[in-house]
């Protein structure tokens, strides 16, 4: 038996932004705009989007402190800022880790315990406050994931906290928000959405459903990313982009994912690699070992690609230059036991493909550092 959820409402097209106020105004009309410290302000965002919401006749409290790899303590302030400030309606907008903030300030809004608590693993029973994801990056897919991915940066460690409670009510995907997206972030965040796509493509969860999803993100973003990453003025490569995310991130919240997530998580919030490019630079590596497991579904996608898809993921890797990344962090050898068990443990690990041992992501990590 297979079972499908997603956001409530989707809503999509160049230009939908413009209905985000009066999205908003059916569920309250006490907004918190969560968000992160720089980049909404810096491209004119969200000065548009309070407008917008102004229009609407709504009060909106701004949380603008979501750092990448949100803390706990920093959701901990913004649920204390929510709950001061009489919010009904939450409202994420950036890329991955501002829509993470903002589904644990939502999914956590009426529960008493600290955030960390649930990090660790206490249930979520209470119900949360309405949530529309707005993003601002095409990689994630968190405007249609029940899950939100944490830090503890007093503990090095980087996880999910899952609920029902997390699911964005409305998930409202314009894709000219994209188009002020650098290249650098255009290439990561686009990278993530491939992975995540081709992870859930093979997952041991995938079903019809999300094979469809996933198989028609990985297409787009084969055929279109480059495009975006040389001209991220092209309106069009940016709206296949923003699809793709949103069909990965359907995919992946149903059929989960694979090693590269469960390996990208500690190496993140070890080293404090960003982790679109984590996630790129691990893949061909994964690929690899899973080829032998996965059906013919490599080879569909390497129809598509016009050559072997993994040699494909190589070349964008390559292309992109995201292996400079690994020149800024050293990752000595003597901490790959604890990367090792700290993977193995991973919810993403278990869907994968292939059944991971320790020498199969002993084997990734040398590669990655070779």
């Amino acid at each position: 038996m297979h079972s499908f959820t997603t956001a409530r409402e989707i809503i999509t097209g160049v230009g939908s932004i413009r209905c985000l106020g009066e999205k908003a105004a059916v569920f309250g009309r006490n907004i918190l705009l969560v968000t992160g410290r720089r980049a909404m302000r810096r491209s004119g965002t969200l000065d548009e989007v309070l407008t917008l919401l102004d229009e609407a006749g709504v009060e909106v409290a701004t949380y603008e402190e979501v750092e990448h790899d949100p803390d706990v303590e920093t959701v901990d302030a913004a649920r204390i800022f929510c709950k001061e400030m009489k919010c009904d309606v939450v409202i994420g907008m950036g890329g991955g880790s501002a829509m993470d903030a903002a589904k644990a300030i939502a999914g956590l809004a009426r529960e008493p315990k600290p955030t960390t608590a649930y990090y660790n693993g206490a249930e979520v029973t209470q119900p949360g406050l309405p949530l529309i994801e707005v993003p601002t990056t095409a990689g994630t897919g968190a405007e249609v994931t029940k899950n939100a991915v944490l830090s503890r940066r007093a503990a090095g460690t980087k996880k999910s906290i899952r609920a029902e409670s997390m699911m964005p009510t409305v998930a409202l995907v314009d894709p000219s928000l994209t188009a002020s997206c650098p290249p650098r972030v255009t290439a990561a965040a686009g990278m993530d959405a491939l992975v995540q796509a081709i992870e859930a493509f093979t997952s041991l969860n995938a079903m019809p459903l999300t094979d469809g999803l996933a198989f028609d993100a990985a297409a787009r973003l084969i055929q279109w990313l480059e495009v975006a990453y040389d001209d991220g003025k092209n309106i069009q490569a940016r709206e296949q982009c923003a699809y793709a995310s949103l069909m990965a991130g359907m995919a992946l919240a149903n059929a989960r994912l694979g090693a590269v997530h469960g390996m990208a998580h500690p190496l993140g919030a070890r080293y404090g690699l960003e982790h679109g490019v984590v996630c790129a630079l691990l893949m061909p590596h994964v690929m690899r070992i899973n080829r032998e497991h996965v059906g013919d579904k490599y080879d569909r996608l390497s129809q598509v690609a016009g050559e072997d898809i993994i040699e494909f993921v190589a070349g964008l890797v390559k292309r992109f230059g995201l292996r400079s990344a690994l020149k800024k962090v050293a990752i000595p050898k003597e901490d790959f036991p604890a990367i090792i068990a700290e993977s193995l443990a991973s919810g993403s690990l278990k869907a994968n493909a292939k059944k991971f041992t320790e020498a199969d992501v002993q084997a990734v990590l040398d590669g990655l550092l070779s």
